[in-house]
C-alpha cells in the first residue's frame, strides 16, 4: 500500500477511461479502508444457513444478508441462494463429510457497449462491474487465509487472496437419496459477526448531564425531582447495548482509583489478596440493585450461591462462637469390675461424644460439661455401701470433622461389689455440651 492518489480535475483536461476508473477506485478503496480499520470483519446481517424439505428432499440455503470481509469488501446476498450440484462441481468435491461454507466477494464484467460503439481492436469491452458473491466449500475445519495486516493491499480478487467470511458448516452426502446437503450449523466459536474497533464511544451531544439544552431534560440518575425513568433516547445522553455484554478483561465504572493506598498515601493490604486475573470490576460510585447479590460459598460438602443477606448471616454465624449440646448418649460400664468397691474410667477408655456445630470450622472448644441421667443399677449386688456414678473430669477438643467438637467424660463408679465381679451400675446416659470457637480471622 503506497501513497493515496486522488484525481484532480481542471478545465480543458483530456480524460480517458483510466481516469474515470481511478476516480472510482479511489472512492472504493477509501470506503473499504473504513470498513477494514474501523470494524472486525464478519456477518453484518442475515446470511444464516437455513434448511428445508421439499418432496422428501432436504435443501440448505444461504439467506439474504450482508457481510464485510477482512479486506473491507461488502458481500451482499439479496435473495436466498440454495446450495446445489453446481457448488459440488465448482468446488471439486469428490467425497462426503462436513464442509465449511465460505462466502467470498466476486466481481464480474458485464453489459457490453451499445451496437456501433465498441472498439474492434480491444477485448473485454464491458461497461459495468457486477459485484456479487461466490460460495466456497472446504472440508471442516478450514483456514484458507491469514488475517491481512495493515499494510496488506486489497487485491480486489478473492481468487488470489482467498479472503472470505465463514457462514457455518453443512454435511454433504454424495449418495443420499434425500438430499446432498443437510445438517447446517452456525458455530459461534468460528463464525464471526461484525465488530467495532474503537477505544471510545460517545453519544450524540444533544444534551449533557448538566442539561445544557433548555429543551431537553438532563440525565437524572435519581429520577428526582421530576420523576420518570431514563431511557437511551430520553434524554439522549446515554448508550443502549442489546442484548448482552461480555468483557474479556476488567471493568472500571467512573474514575479509576487505587486499591493499594488511600488518597493520603496510607498503604492498604487486602485480605484475602485481590485476584490478578481478568473478570474484576471497580465502581467509583454506589452500587444500586433491585435484585439480589449472590456470593459463592465453596463449602466442600455443600457448595452453594447465597444471597447477600443469607451470606452475611452465615458470615456472622461463622465468626461467632456456638453453644452446642448432644442428645443423651448411652455408656456401658466395664464388666467385670476392674476393682472392688469403686473404680474410675478415664484416659483412652473414657467415653467420647462427638457434637456437630453450625460453624464451618471449629478451632477451639471451651467450657465443656456433661450431665448423667438414666442410671441402670445392678440388682444382683448388695447396696451396703454407697452406690452411684460420678463425673470426675470433662475435656473438649475440635474434630474429628471440620465443624465438629468432641467432649470426653471421665467418671467413677462406686458400690459394694467383688473384684472381678459385676459392678453396681450397669449403664447410664450422658448429655454433653460445649462452646465452639471458629478460627480467628
Amino acid at each position: 500500500m503506497g501513497l493515496i492518489d486522488r484525481i484532480r480535475y481542471y478545465d480543458g483536461e483530456f480524460l480517458r477511461a483510466f481516469d474515470f476508473s481511478d476516480e472510482q477506485t479511489y472512492h472504493m478503496e477509501m470506503r473499504r479502508r473504513l470498513n477494514r480499520y474501523l470494524h472486525l470483519y464478519g456477518i453484518v446481517e442475515g446470511l444464516n444457513l437455513a434448511g428445508d424439505s421439499e418432496a422428501g428432499v432436504t435443501q440448505v440455503s444461504i439467506m439474504p444478508g450482508l457481510a464485510i470481509d477482512a479486506l473491507g469488501r461488502e458481500i451482499y446476498v439479496f435473495v436466498p441462494y440454495t446450495l446445489g450440484d453446481s457448488d459440488i462441481t465448482t468446488n471439486r468435491i469428490t467425497q462426503g463429510g462436513t464442509y465449511d461454507v465460505w462466502l467470498r466477494y466476486q466481481k464480474t464484467a458485464s453489459t457490453p457497449p451499445s451496437s456501433g460503439y465498441s472498439n474492434c481492436n480491444q477485448a473485454n469491452q464491458y461497461t459495468r462491474w457486477v459485484e456479487s458473491f461466490s460460495v466456497v466449500l472446504l472440508q471442516s475445519p478450514s483456514h484458507p487465509f491469514t488475517y491481512p495486516g495493515f499494510s496488506v493491499d486489497d487485491t480486489d480478487d478473492p481468487s488470489q487472496d482467498k479472503v472470505g467470511v465463514l457462514l457455518g458448516t453443512v454435511v454433504i452426502s454424495l449418495t443420499s437419496a434425500t438430499g446432498t446437503f443437510s445438517g447446517q450449523l452456525f458455530d459461534p466459536n468460528r463464525c464471526k459477526l461484525l465488530g467495532v474497533i474503537a477505544q471510545r464511544i460517545q453519544t450524540p451531544p444533544c444534551s449533557d448531564t448538566a442539561g445544557v439544552s433548555s429543551s431537553i431534560a438532563p440525565f437524572n440518575f435519581w429520577n428526582q425531582p421530576s420523576g420518570g425513568l431514563n431511557t437511551p433516547l430520553s434524554p439522549p445522553a446515554s448508550l443502549e447495548i442489546k442484548p448482552n455484554i461480555f468483557a474479556d478483561q476488567n471493568l472500571i465504572v467512573g474514575g479509576d482509583f487505587s486499591l493499594a493506598q488511600t488518597p493520603s498515601g496510607t498503604t492498604i493490604t487486602p485480605t484475602p489478596a485481590f485476584t490478578t486475573g481478568p473478570g474484576s470490576a471497580k465502581l467509583a460510585g454506589d452500587l444500586i440493585v433491585q435484585g439480589n447479590i449472590y456470593s459463592f460459598v465453596a463449602n466442600p460438602t455443600k457448595p452453594q450461591w447465597l444471597g447477600l443477606s443469607a451470606y452475611v448471616s452465615q458470615l456472622l454465624q461463622s465468626g461467632m462462637p456456638a453453644f452446642v449440646a448432644s442428645q443423651p448418649v448411652p455408656v456401658l460400664v466395664p464388666t467385670p469390675a476392674p476393682a472392688a468397691t469403686s473404680f474410675s474410667v478415664s484416659g483412652p477408655s473414657a467415653p467420647s461424644i462427638v457434637i456437630n456445630s453450625p460453624l464451618t470450622s471449629v478451632s477451639s472448644v471451651a467450657a465443656p460439661s456433661a450431665a448423667i441421667s438414666g442410671i441402670q443399677l445392678n440388682a444382683g449386688v448388695s447396696f451396703a455401701a454407697q452406690v452411684g456414678v460420678f463425673i470426675t473430669n470433662v475435656t473438649g477438643a475440635p474434630g474429628p470433622g471440620a465443624n465438629q467438637c468432641t467432649v470426653t467424660v471421665a467418671y467413677t463408679v462406686t458400690g459394694d461389689f467383688p473384684l472381678g465381679g459385676t459392678p453396681s451400675v450397669l449403664s447410664f446416659y450422658i448429655t454433653a455440651s460445649a462452646v465452639c470457637f471458629p478460627p480467628s480471622s
